[in-house]
């Protein structure tokens, strides 16, 4: 009878999941010959090989994929059971991850201070990312994310729209203003903002042959605005306050997301989490006309 422990397994799951060993061990922030021995020595003791090493990465065998499902099933018992242990922690102490997006987290450090000083035994991690993080697994407690479809099985407060509007840069030339967008030069989005009801507007709206740039930072598109290089779809609580910046109106309407504070339920029973959660939400509102592109920040 074969004797697993969860961390060999952890390992086998992220190679499945990332492709690679070495996308994998950039995922658990260990080296690839780390990855490599480990996913080795759990196929020694299984007898069972679980990956074909191919050129492009590593791809289950038929073996292999019939393991990993029941993995995946042990590993969604654990994430259960871990979001459980922390819910039950009735302190108001200890460590508290947030993720949020590079536009958002200027705008949270205010709260996040003020919080600290209010609750001293509690240690803020933030986690500045414009992919999601994975809220089951623990990689964050909380997450402040613009949607139109938050996940359903996490519980969330929709703190007001997100809005967005086009930008560039002033003086804007009269004759080069005549022009329809569809004709401007445009800075464009990678993913993973590519996803965004931003990134859905211009892949609509904008011919693929007047994109001349892409990022998949609003900050990094925002920065490139300035400069002259071509006009942007940002989101208002960045593109409002550059003082660079003019906003260019639209016969249409320009895209809005909600702005939501998500968390999973079993995590909403831990005091640190609920009361973080009630402070950003009040920190948050105080701002809400400045998300919402009803004012602009001097």
């Amino acid at each position: 009878m074969h004797k697993y422990r969860w961390s060999d397994l952890e390992y086998v799951l992220t190679v499945a999941s990332a492709g690679s060993v070495a996308a994998a061990a950039r995922t658990l922030n260990v080296n690839h010959t780390t990855v490599l021995r480990r996913v080795q020595a759990f196929e020694r003791n299984i007898k069972v090989r679980i990956f074909e090493r191919l050129r492009s990465g590593y791809r289950p065998t038929p073996e292999g994929e019939i393991f990993l499902d029941a993995a995946r099933s042990i590993e969604t018992t654990v994430d259960d059971l871990d979001r459980k242990i922390a819910g039950s922690d009735k302190a108001l102490r200890g460590p508290l991850s947030i993720t949020t997006t590079d536009t958002i987290a200027p705008l949270i450090m205010d709260e996040i201070a003020a919080f600290r000083r209010q609750h001293p035994g509690v240690v803020v991690d933030l986690r500045v990312a414009n992919v999601h993080l994975n809220l089951d697994r623990r990689e964050s407690d909380i997450a402040i994310r613009p949607s139109n479809n938050p996940p359903v099985h996490l519980v969330g407060r929709r703190v007001c729209d997100f809005q967005f509007c086009i930008y560039t840069a002033k003086p804007i030339n009269p004759g080069a203003a005549a022009e329809p967008l569809e004709k401007q030069m445009w800075l464009g989005l990678e993913a993973p903002i590519s996803g965004s009801v931003a990134g859905e507007w211009i892949e609509k709206r904008i011919p693929e042959t007047q994109v001349i740039f892409r990022s998949n930072s609003f900050n990094t598109l925002r920065n490139f605005a300035e400069s002259g290089l071509g006009y942007a779809m940002l989101p208002c609580i960045i593109g409002d306050t550059s003082e660079k910046l003019i906003r260019i109106e639209d016969k249409g309407k320009t895209p809005a997301a909600g702005l939501w504070l998500l968390s999973h339920g079993d995590l909403l029973r831990s005091p640190r989490v609920r009361a973080a959660t009630d402070f950003l939400y009040k920190g948050l509102s105080a701002k809400r006309a400045l998300f919402e592109g009803k004012t602009r920040l001097k």
